[in-house]
């Protein structure tokens, strides 16, 4: 429970980070930020007080669509359907593999020609048409600030790029100029706020980010050394650091809320180590036995080579090697099994020497330590039930360590940040994609009086009592878990579209919204003590307006999941 008290303006200086996570990111954001523009406060729709946003990856998709439009007039009906054709038509990771063909076209022959190049080619052509961040330098809509963050692997820090005047263009040991800035196109941005490791290779700074219209970019290349840029989830998948970051000097936190809104799982599948596999078929072979047995079929295949080449030799005897037809043919296969003996003791001998060099390199390359300590190792005795786990095991826990440990940490340290600091009790809100599914619910919420003792008004007022069946329900359950199971995708497959996944992304980051603006609102309104009662009257009025509001929406969503999916796209 929170010990601070709530902000004097509640709800007037939003910050929204959007995480990573592909297309699952992209829509569940989507579906969040359609909530925020569906609740009324002080007048007019939430989402228009959100004054700054922070997106890292699939996050990024939706952040810059949403930032770019807002800058041209667009209004919330006109993007949310401008993002959702384009989830739904753009397979990105076909569209780029065929732009990777020899025949494929590739526009911008500044780029290096390779798969994340291809997808900010798409992004520039299908969703940001073209536009730079000059198109961001003065804003003209609620936003402020504008961050999409990727890593850069030169100090292992975030990359941000931004819009003007909020601070550095990269970061602070790599400061981009602003003139230089304002030609990087939107579209590569999102491509480099996106680029996992083992998806795609490093974009590279400036070389990856020059067009023909970029002449400050260019003249870059020069004078700074290559960069290699890729997700921003390595460094902090939740855009967290960037808003804290922001005007951190005040006296006070710059925002009155911030909001997280994470697809990405606290969970992980438990390491499971390779089994004993059975001793049959080419598992119970050994390199000892592999060596032997190539060396009998090599000797095999000389003898049987000499032999022809001595049976069609010998056999024009028969004829007393007369002018004939037969002789000129068996003196000529002679010759041929005699030729491919020769090269066969040739190409034996060359590939020995092949990998007796090899091998001679790998030792070398080795510390010493390494192999003075694996020489006492008799390999060439392990059969490959052996090998196998002995190599399969470290592959899988590098992979674990490197894709989930290492991100989780990093993800645990960013909510560290926020969550441990108590200058933002009551100004902070999380927005996860599983919390509403059974399993994390139950780990996560206490939902009863005896389990969090809190005052009896806010327990005589929260709508949020109960258990999971009370509090959720069956309907939100079957849609949350849906849409938290979809995996980290830039595409949706046919048997996804026709099981409405995409709808379900939506819908999901609807009501967890909802939920989490209602438990905020029942947190700030009901809980005693924090400073609520000293908010003027009108403020106390639009928070109970839109605490009801939320209340109406909850137990609509409770009946039915999709009602504003529905909502949205019935609307002209």
């Amino acid at each position: 429970m929170a010990t601070g008290k709530i902000p004097r303006n509640p709800l007037q200086k939003i910050a929204l980070s959007c995480s990573g996570g592909g297309y699952r990111a992209a829509a569940f954001h989507l579906g969040a930020m359609s909530y925020m523009n569906r609740l009324q406060y002080n007048g007019k729709p939430l989402l228009e007080n959100v004054k700054m946003i922070s997106t890292v990856s699939g996050g990024t998709i939706t952040g810059i669509i949403y930032a770019l439009q807002k800058q041209k007039g667009a209004s919330f009906k006109e993007i949310y359907d401008f993002i959702l054709q384009k989830l739904h038509s753009i397979d990105l990771i076909k569209s780029g593999i065929v732009k990777l063909n020899p025949d494929g076209e590739w526009k911008n022959p500044y780029k290096h020609k390779n798969l994340i190049n291809a997808f900010a080619e798409l992004y520039d052509e299908h969703l940001t048409k073209g536009a730079t961040f000059a198109e961001l330098s003065t804003m003209k809509s609620h936003l402020e600030v504008v961050v999409f963050n990727s890593t850069e692997f030169n100090n292992g820090i975030n990359f941000r790029f931004r819009n003007k005047g909020t601070g550095y263009f990269g970061n602070f040991e790599i400061r981009i100029p602003e003139a230089a800035a304002e030609e990087v196109k939107l579209g590569d941005a999102m491509a480099s706020s996106s680029c996992f490791p083992g998806g795609f290779e490093p974009m590279i700074w400036p070389q990856d980010f020059i067009h023909e219209k970029a002449e400050k970019l260019k003249a870059l290349v020069d004078i700074t050394p290559p960069i290699g840029l890729m997700d921003g989830g390595i460094y902090d998948n939740q855009g967290i650091e960037s808003i804290l970051n922001h005007k951190i000097n005040s006296t006070e936190p710059y925002f009155d809320l911030v909001i997280i809104s994470d697809v990405a799982s606290p969970y992980m599948k438990a390491y499971q180590p390779m089994g004993d596999r059975p001793k049959t078929g080419l598992r119970a072979l050994t390199l000892e036995t592999v060596h032997k047995r190539i060396k009998k079929v090599n000797v095999w295949i000389s003898l049987a080579l000499v032999l022809l080449a001595g049976i069609f030799g010998a056999l024009p005897l028969i004829t007393s090697y007369s002018n004939s037809l037969l002789t000129g043919f068996s003196l000529g296969l002679s010759a041929g099994f005699l030729i491919m003996f020769i090269i066969k003791v040739v190409l034996v001998k060359k590939i020995r020497g092949m990998v007796r060099g090899a091998l001679e390199k790998f030792k070398k390359a080795l510390p010493s330590f390494y192999i003075d300590k694996l020489s006492n190792l008799k390999i060439e005795k392990l059969s490959v039930r052996r090998i196998e786990p002995l190599l399969i095991d470290r592959i899988n826990s590098l992979v674990t360590l490197l894709m989930d440990v290492f991100l989780k940490v990093v993800r645990r340290l960013n909510y560290y940040k926020l969550y441990n600091n108590e200058r933002y009790s009551y100004r902070r809100m999380t927005n996860l994609i599983k919390e509403l599914t059974e399993v994390d619910f139950g780990n996560r919420v206490k939902r009863k009086k005896e389990d969090d003792p809190r005052s009896d008004t806010y327990w005589n007022n929260t709508v949020l009592k109960g258990g999971y069946a009370d509090v959720v329900g069956p309907k939100i359950k079957e849609v949350s878990e849906d849409a938290s199971s979809f995996g980290t995708t830039l595409w949706f497959t046919e048997d996804e579209m026709l099981n409405k996944m995409l709808d379900k992304l939506l819908a999901t980051g609807q009501f967890t919204m909802c939920y989490n603006m209602l438990y905020y609102l029942e947190t700030v309104i009901w809980e005693e003590g924090n400073g609520f009662e000293q908010l003027d009257a009108a403020t106390q009025a639009n928070l109970k307006l839109m605490y009801q509001q939320c209340k109406d929406d909850w137990a609509k969503f409770k009946t039915e999941p999709m009602f504003l999916c529905a909502e949205m796209s019935s609307k002209s």
